[in-house]
C-alpha cells in the first residue's frame, strides 16, 4: 500500500517543498517544488516575507493538484524563535527576523528582573539574546504597537497552519524554544511571561507533534484545487524534524547537525536542568515522541566561510577547502573555534595566527593548513562536547549521527571518527523532509512511533559509515586542546 505526504520546509531565504511515498515501509522522497523569498526591510528591520511565501505555498498545492497526486495530509517545518502577532480584527503582524544585535540589551534589563539562574532553572534554554522572550521583551520596551494590540502570538509554522486551516495553536517543539515554556510543566511559564509584562493569554494551545491541526480551508481548497486533506503539527522546528528521521537503534547514541553552526546534543526522556547542564551550555529542546534534544550550539563551520570571504580571490567551495585540507600537513597547531579571538574577527587568517602566536604554537602557513588546523580544532570540539554529554548521561555515546551538507564530505567524517573515537554514521540528505512526513504518518496511524520511524529511514536511505582510527595522534591533540581551553 502506498501513502503519500507533502512536507514543506522553510529556511530564512528559501524554502522546499518534497513529496514523500511511503510503500511497504519503504519511504521515497522527490523534490517538486523550491522558491526563494528575500527578506522584507522596514524600519531598519528585516521581516519574514510571509505573503510570499504564503503564496508559494499555495502554488505548491496547485502543482500537486494539476498533477492529481493524492496527498494525505501536510506538515511544515522552521527554524524557531521568530513569530508573528494577530490583533482583535484577524490581521497579523510583520513576522520580525530576530537580530541578535538588537536584542542584547533586553537581554540585560531583562536579567535584572529575573536572573539567568532562575531562567534557565524554569525553562531549560540558554539565555541568548535571539530567543522569543528577549524579542517579546524588546518589543514591550519600545511600545511595540502590535504587542499592545495582541490576542495570539503565532511562530512561524503557525502562521501557515493557520492560513491554511483557521486554527491557531503552536506544537511543542517549536514551543519548547521560545524561552517561555516550562518543560517540567509543560506549559507556558506564567512567571517569565509575567516578569516581561506579557499576557499569558496570548500564548497559543500547544499540541504534541503528530497530531492533526485541522483540515485545509474551502477557501483555500478553492483556490489550489487541492483536497481539503489535514494539515499536521509535526515537530515543527526544522531540527527536531531532522532528530526524529535519524536511523539510530537504542539510545547510546548523540547526533551533530551542521550548518554555519553546529548543534550537537542527544535525547532524553525528562528534561536536564541543572547547575552542571547550565555551565556546560546544553539546552533542553523538543522533539517528536516528546523527547528532550539536549544540545549544545558550536560555531565552526562560519570560520571556514569567513576565510573563503578574506581570501576573495580564490572563492574555494566547501568540498575544495576540504580538499586542500586533506593534503595540508595534520596538527600544525591545535586551535579552540570557540575562542573569543575567532568571535567576529575581520580577518580569520590573521586572528588564527595570533591565536598560535599568544599560544606558542606553529603558525599555519598555506590556505590548506589554515583550512585543516579549523575542521581539527572543530572535531576536537566534537569530542570536548562527546565528553561532557558522557558526563551528563554517565555514558559515552558510541555511535555518532551526523547531518547537514558539510557532513557530505567524507574527509571531514572521517576526522570526526578518529578524533571523537567512535563510529560515525551520516544521516541521508533531506533528513528534515523524511522526519516530516514520517511524523505525518504516525499522526494518521500509519506509522505507530519514533522507533518506526527510524526503522523506515533506516530501510529507505543508505547511510555512510566511518570507522574510527589513528587515536593516538589524536589523544596527544585532545590533551593539548584541553590544555589551551582551560
Amino acid at each position: 500500500m502506498k501513502n503519500t505526504f507533502l512536507a514543506i520546509d522553510l529556511g530564512a531565504g528559501s524554502g522546499c517543498a518534497m513529496l514523500g511515498e511511503l510503500t511497504d515501509g519503504i519511504l521515497n522522497l522527490r523534490e517538486i517544488h523550491r522558491f526563494d523569498y528575500a527578506p522584507v526591510l522596514a524600519d531598519g528591520n528585516n521581516y519574514w516575507n510571509t505573503e510570499l511565501i504564503f503564496k508559494e505555498i499555495k502554488k505548491t498545492l496547485s502543482l500537486v493538484a494539476e498533477n492529481d497526486q493524492p496527498v494525505e495530509s501536510i506538515g511544515i517545518t522552521s527554524p524557531g524563535a521568530d513569530f508573528s502577532l494577530m490583533g482583535d480584527d484577524g490581521i497579523l503582524s510583520p513576522a520580525l527576523m530576530h537580530d541578535s544585535s538588537k536584542t542584547d540589551g533586553s537581554v540585560d534589563a531583562f536579567t535584572a528582573l529575573m536572573s539567568a539562574d532562575k531562567i534557565y532553572g524554569q525553562t531549560g534554554v540558554q539565555v541568548l539574546p535571539a530567543n522569543s522572550l528577549f524579542q517579546l521583551f524588546a518589543m514591550k520596551q519600545a511600545g511595540y504597537e502590535p504587542l499592545k494590540k495582541a490576542k495570539h502570538l503565532l511562530f512561524i509554522p503557525d502562521i501557515f497552519n493557520y492560513l491554511l486551516t483557521g486554527v491557531i495553536q503552536t506544537e511543542f517543539s517549536m514551543a519548547a524554544t521560545s524561552q517561555v515554556y516550562n518543560p517540567v510543566k509543560r506549559m507556558w511559564d506564567h512567571d517569565v511571561l509575567r516578569k516581561a509584562a506579557i499576557p499569558v493569554v496570548i500564548m497559543p494551545r500547544i499540541a504534541e507533534p503528530g497530531t492533526v491541526t485541522g483540515s485545509i480551508s474551502n477557501q483555500v481548497s478553492y483556490a489550489t484545487g487541492m483536497a481539503r486533506i489535514p494539515v499536521v503539527a509535526v515537530a515543527s522546528h526544522d531540527i527536531a524534524s531532522e532528530v526524529a528521521a535519524v536511523p539510530a537503534t537504542g539510545d547510546n547514541w548523540a547526533y551533530i547537525q551542521a550548518g554555519s553552526s553546529c548543534q550537537m546534543g542527544f535525547e532524553s526522556r525528562m528534561p536536564i536542568i541543572t547547575k552542571k547542564s547550565q555551565q556546560l551550555n546544553f539546552t533542553n529542546h523538543g522533539g517528536a515522541g516528546h523527547v528532550f534534544r539536549v544540545q549544545q550550539n558550536i560555531d565552526g563551520f562560519i570560520m571556514l566561510q569567513q576565510c573563503s570571504e578574506d581570501w576573495e580571490s580564490n572563492k574555494y567551495t566547501f568540498e575544495e577547502m576540504m580538499t586542500l585540507a586533506a593534503d595540508a600537513k595534520p596538527f600544525v597547531c591545535v586551535i579552540d573555534t570557540a575562542h573569543p579571538s575567532f568571535q567576529q574577527a575581520e580577518d580569520m587568517p590573521a586572528a588564527i595566527a595570533a591565536y598560535c602566536e599568544t599560544t606558542a604554537q606553529n603558525i599555519p602557513q598555506t590556505h590548506g593548513e589554515i583550512i585543516r588546523s579549523i575542521a581539527e580544532g572543530l572535531t576536537l570540539k566534537f569530542r570536548s562536547v562527546s565528553g561532557q554529554i558522557e558526563s551528563l548521561r554517565g555514558i559515552k555515546p558510541s555511535v555518532l549521527y551526523l547531518s547537514g551538507e558539510p557532513f557530505y564530505n567524507e574527509f571531514l567524517c572521517q576526522l570526526t571518527a578518529d578524533c571523537c573515537g567512535v563510529q560515525v554514521i551520516v544521516s541521508p540528505d533531506s533528513t528534515t523532509a523524511a522526519g516530516n512526513i514520517l511524523v505525518q504518518a504516525q499522526a494518521l496511524g500509519i506509522v505507530k512511533n519514533v522507533s518506526e520511524i527510524r526503522e523506515i529511514t533506516a530501510k529507505s536511505f543508505k547511510q555512510k559509515k566511518y570507522e574510527p582510527g589513528n587515536t593516538a595522534d589524536w589523544n596527544a591533540a585532545f590533551e593539548q586542546y584541553l590544555k589551551s581551553t582551560v
